[in-house]
């Protein structure tokens, strides 16, 4: 005998109970709800990604300047994004921002040229133009676009 764990969507579960009491033998052991976070998990890595975008974009306050997109680049160039690819280009990030509905995309050269200021890994960035609490102002950007990504919020 084998334990079986499925998902089921909500409107299913009717149908799944009245099939496992029609077989001998089978039984249901455990019926639990899924949180939001183990949900939203269950999306692509590339739903999950457009969701955190958008959602960093529309987060008032967040983005303090057009050019805190080359954090978002950062982070994901840096692969800090499980099952995201490096883009090739800024150029490709842009395109891929501007596919998902993003608007007032900053140019290729404002990212590249922010990027470009930027030293080590995340969380342990280090820019060569800001003082400590920009520093800590672009790292949180960061922050809030990874928890975003992993968990949906």
């Amino acid at each position: 005998m084998k334990k079986l764990t499925i998902v089921v969507p909500d409107d299913k579960v009717a149908l799944v109970e009245r099939l496992v009491e029609a077989v001998p033998g089978m039984e249901i052991v455990e019926v639990k709800d899924m949180d939001s976070i183990e949900e939203f998990q269950r999306k692509s890595p590339m739903e999950r990604l457009d969701f955190a975008i958008r959602s960093v974009d529309s987060e008032k306050g967040l983005l303090a300047n057009r050019y805190d997109f080359a954090w978002l680049y950062a982070a994901i160039q840096q692969g800090q994004l499980k099952g995201i690819k490096k883009y090739k280009s800024v150029e490709s990030f842009r395109q891929h921002l501007n596919n998902i509905g993003i608007k007032n995309i900053p140019s290729n050269s404002t990212i590249s040229c922010w990027y470009g200021n930027l030293r080590h890994q995340y969380p342990d960035w280090v820019f060569s133009n800001c003082d400590a609490p920009e520093r800590q102002r672009r790292i949180n950007v960061a922050k809030r676009f990874l928890s975003l990504f992993n968990k949906g919020k």
